[in-house]
């Protein structure tokens, strides 16, 4: 997913493609170079060995990767870690006086010593051995950064007691959520300057932010900064967090938080702060349709996130300066021919449920001009599950009273149901038929509810659905944070919430409480540190999140 230069946010989408780097799998580069490189880093297992003995210090094993791993953007992971915690001041301090840093791919050979197994374990991943290799600690599917989550995790590895520690007044702000530039203007420095930007972002004025980064011109807080203007930095795509976390005991394994419930008030100041001035949210990667699909992916991000916003009482002002986003036809790419329908269809579904049905008309019409000869929509190829959804948005859209003609509706539900075998399993892509339950879990129940609205369904088939979904929840959990296929069944990262969404409508639709309740659960389980979501880092941690949110709203 090539990285959009920060330069890009001036200028309307489709302007600023013209200007992006064409692969996201470039390495840092210029000052961001710089990142990750003030911590000593040994570069084989035998070099850490002998410096652990020689030190009696634990060694601190960084796998950006494995051998064989089904993670796609590898170099952009990685790229997170360099520019993220390998750049926050108490962790490199810790790191280089308790530890013997590691940086090292996990290869084919690690597999039984270690455990670095693909799917068992996804990158990035941290391996704590002693002075004889022997595992001391694993965390994995790091996705959520904060430099106290990380100082937590190093300490408690280290056997430190926990840290006590002193913020100062612009600090305190950040950590409360409510940032104010003006305090690290106050102190001077480059240290204040880079939170400054970090502060004018989190309040909406990123090309402020992007100015007092600028003016910072050598040694760490440079190459901070460069890496985030760049775009390739963890902070200006949503996985660096600076707000302060729940109380943290345990050593933890992973950057997820279970809790006893759900406190949406943090993902909705998450999603807020996390908006662009423009009024978009712009933090995805994904182009698996080329990078002129850009566009139209954040689009689509950007409708989820305002109605998440919407349902959950999120600030008027970022409503309405996406309100005013999504209303300007400018911003779509609309000789697109991949991730258009996603765009329309949660536009539609947007505004449906804001009541503005003129609005609703007009983006419907848009949808429905987009369907195949076949009745089918698409995405990057014609298939069931974006037909699914086009259906299930224009559906509700006709309930509300948009005009939606008929013919149309019954046209795209036969083209689905021709994709459904007996056993209620829809194929990957149409035409085609069925297909392993194990493949379709993620997809099944929205395919079903979007029948269902047609009239070629009934409540049973609802529940069936909703058994095969649930029955089949452990493959998608295991896959979760890869950014494409990753097992042997082809379910990938991206399509968690997208499945889990779907359940909750369709489980909304027919009554299922007890569905409601365990998809609940899940929530909870897979909520991260901060009170976020994520299932991959191309999608990003605004539509997780968002998605996520919508889920909950729908839950008891």
């Amino acid at each position: 997913m090539a990285p959009m230069l920060w330069l890009c946010l001036a200028l309307s989408p489709v302007e600023g493609l013209l200007l992006q780097a064409k692969s996201p799998d470039l390495p840092l580069r210029g000052p961001a170079a710089a990142c990750g490189t003030e911590i000593p880093w040994t570069a084989s297992l035998a070099q850490a060995q002998a410096r652990a003995k020689e030190t009696g210090r634990p060694i601190c094993w960084w796998v950006p990767t494995l051998d064989d791993s089904p993670m796609d953007r590898k170099r952009v992971v990685e790229k997170y870690m360099l520019a993220g915690p390998w750049m926050m001041p108490r962790v490199i301090d810790l790191l280089r006086e308790r530890f013997v840093p590691l940086r090292l791919v996990g290869a084919k050979e690690h597999r039984k010593p270690f455990g670095l197994v693909p799917l068992d374990v996804i990158e990035p991943a941290l391996l704590f051995l002693d002075a004889d290799l022997k595992v001391l600690h694993r965390v994995d599917r790091l996705s959520t950064f904060h430099e106290d989550w990380f100082v937590h995790l190093l300490r408690g590895v280290a056997k430190l007691p926990p840290e006590v520690r002193e913020l100062d007044a612009a600090r305190a702000a950040l950590a409360a959520g409510k940032p104010d530039p003006d305090l690290f203007t106050l102190q001077g420095g480059d240290e204040a300057r880079y939170y400054e930007g970090v502060a004018l972002s989190l309040t909406g004025r990123d090309d402020e932010a992007r100015a007092v980064w600028k003016k910072i011109k050598q040694g760490r807080w440079a190459a901070k900064a460069a890496a985030e203007l760049a775009r390739d930095g963890p902070f200006v795509r949503g996985f660096e967090v600076y707000e302060t976390l729940p109380a943290l005991d345990a050593l933890p394994t992973s950057t997820q938080l279970s809790r006893k419930d759900v406190d949406p008030a943090r993902a909705v100041r998450y999603l807020a702060g996390t908006q662009r001035k423009s009024g978009v949210w712009d933090d995805s990667h994904y182009n698996f349709g080329g990078d002129d699909s850009l566009p139209n992916v954040w689009m689509a991000v950007t409708a989820l996130a305002t109605l998440a916003l919407r349902e959950w009482n999120g600030p008027e002002r970022a409503i309405g300066r996406a309100e005013a986003y999504m209303k300007d036809e400018t911003k779509i790419a609309g000789d697109d021919s991949d991730e258009i329908a996603w765009a329309h269809a949660y536009r539609l579904l947007y505004f449906t449920r804001t009541g503005d049905l003129a609005t609703a008309g007009r983006i419907a019409k848009k949808l429905l001009d987009l369907q195949r000869f076949t009745g089918t929509w698409y995405h990057e190829y014609d298939n069931p599950f974006v037909t699914a959804t086009a259906l299930h948005a224009l559906y509700e859209a006709k309930a509300k009273g948009v005009d939606i003609p008929g013919a149309p509706l019954k046209k795209g539900v036969a083209a689905l149901a021709s994709t459904r075998d007996q056993r209620g399993s829809f194929a990957y892509s149409f035409p085609g038929k069925g297909g392993p339950l194990e493949m379709g879990s993620g997809r099944i129940p929205i395919c079903e509810l979007a029948l269902f609205l047609g009239g070629a369904s009934t409540k049973d088939a609802l529940g069936t659905s909703l058994d095969h979904s649930l029955q089949h929840q452990p493959l998608l959990e295991r896959i979760r944070k890869y950014d494409d296929h990753a097992d042997a069944w082809r379910n990938g990262g991206f399509f968690y919430w997208y499945g889990q969404y779907g359940r909750a409508l369709t489980a909304k639709a027919a009554g299922a409480l007890d569905v409601l309740e365990k998809q609940k659960a899940i929530l909870l389980e897979t909520q991260e540190i901060d009170g976020c979501w994520v299932d991959s880092h191309e999608l990003g941690r605004v539509y997780g999140t968002a998605m996520a949110l919508l889920t909950l709203k729908l839950c008891p």
